[in-house]
């Protein structure tokens, strides 16, 4: 490995010299610099730059950790980050902890050890072991599409609750009245509020959803076409389906499809998210839109504020999202 004592050998100056010319030293003239940098670049020199890091204190890296990177909802709020981080010279490594908290807190300790300078989490568990231990160190931080019980922590979410509230007021605009809920697992937070508000509004008007019309299941297509055929399966079966998020609203298309009910004639379907498949034109998916790039891109940009010193003031955002009524929801038959 070629070092800065090479460099200065090649150039016949001394190492601090070298190590200034590299750094863009004024203290260094302008000629100096390109013949020396130019020598770094033949000889194949590469700054090792943990060590820099070390020295500065800063390392410019941004640690992100998402539950599931195959979800596009995910991948929006990813894109968001690293564009944020981009325009400011900083690099991002990202973690996919499978929504486990074990291996959450795996990868916050090894982005500890690789000394980024922040850590952005979009994990959803409600009860998170990783987060108390974070908050004990000195690494700041800041939660994107989550909050925590345990930890008064920065946060970027979407009201969930108003969101479930516009597809149950949607639906019942159209006449439904026998409806189901699918929601994510038990004990990851947006699925579980979503699930109890849309339940909750509907009860306000005077609509009890059966228990077995309240349903969980992985956030995935898979789980939802699995939840979405046993309720089908009923001689009674609902003429509409929420779903907490739009991978489980395209498992429900499946499920009908494979039923030979046709949507929205027979069942209308409501998602969550508004991911990039929700508008393809097979598909035209009715869905509670939230900005997931938007929430990514203003976490990264609140947390390299805070680190720069820019910001002071804890983040606690919580955005809007809008009804996108597409081609999978009408009056019921």
């Amino acid at each position: 490995m070629v070092t800065i004592k090479d460099i200065a050998r090649a150039a016949g100056v001394s190492p601090s010299t070298v190590s200034r010319a590299l750094n863009d030293s004024p203290l260094i003239r302008q000629s100096t610099k390109e013949r020396i940098k130019r020598l770094a670049a033949e000889l194949g020199y590469e700054r090792n730059e943990l060590a820099r890091s070390l020295v500065k204190g800063r390392t410019r890296a941004l640690g992100l950790l998402v539950p599931d990177i195959t979800n596009p909802f995910f991948a929006e709020i990813t894109k968001g980050v690293e564009d944020a981080a981009q325009t400011r010279g900083y690099g991002v490594i990202l973690c996919n902890t499978g929504d486990d908290p074990q291996r959450e807190l795996a990868y916050g300790l090894l982005l500890r050890r690789k000394r980024v300078d922040g850590q952005i989490i979009t994990s959803v568990a409600l009860e998170d072991p990783f987060l108390p231990e974070l908050s004990r160190t000195k690494t700041p931080f800041v939660l994107v599409s989550r909050t925590s019980n345990t930890v008064d922590a920065p946060y970027v979410i979407v009201d969930d609750e108003w969101g479930a509230e516009l597809a149950a007021d949607h639906l019942l605009k159209l006449g439904h009245r026998r409806i189901a809920c699918i929601s994510g697992p038990e004990d990851v937070g947006p699925g579980k509020v979503r699930a109890e508000a849309f339940v909750r509004h509907l009860s306000s008007h005077g609509i009890e959803l059966p228990r077995t019309w309240v349903r969980h299941t992985e956030f995935t297509w898979e789980g939802g076409e699995r939840v979405a055929s046993e309720i089908l399966a009923k001689r009674r079966r609902p003429t509409a389906i929420f779903a907490a998020n739009d991978l489980i609203a395209l498992g429900v298309l499946v499920a009908a499809h494979k039923r030979g009910l046709s949507v929205p004639e027979e069942l209308s379907v409501v998602g969550f998210d508004d991911i990039a498949y929700a508008s393809l034109p097979l598909i035209e998916l009715t869905t509670v839109a939230q900005p997931a790039y938007k929430m990514g891109y203003l976490a990264a940009e609140w947390l390299m504020d805070l680190l720069e010193g820019k910001r002071r003031k804890k983040l606690q955002k919580r955005v809007r999202p809008t009804l996108m009524v597409r081609k999978t929801t009408a009056p019921p038959a």
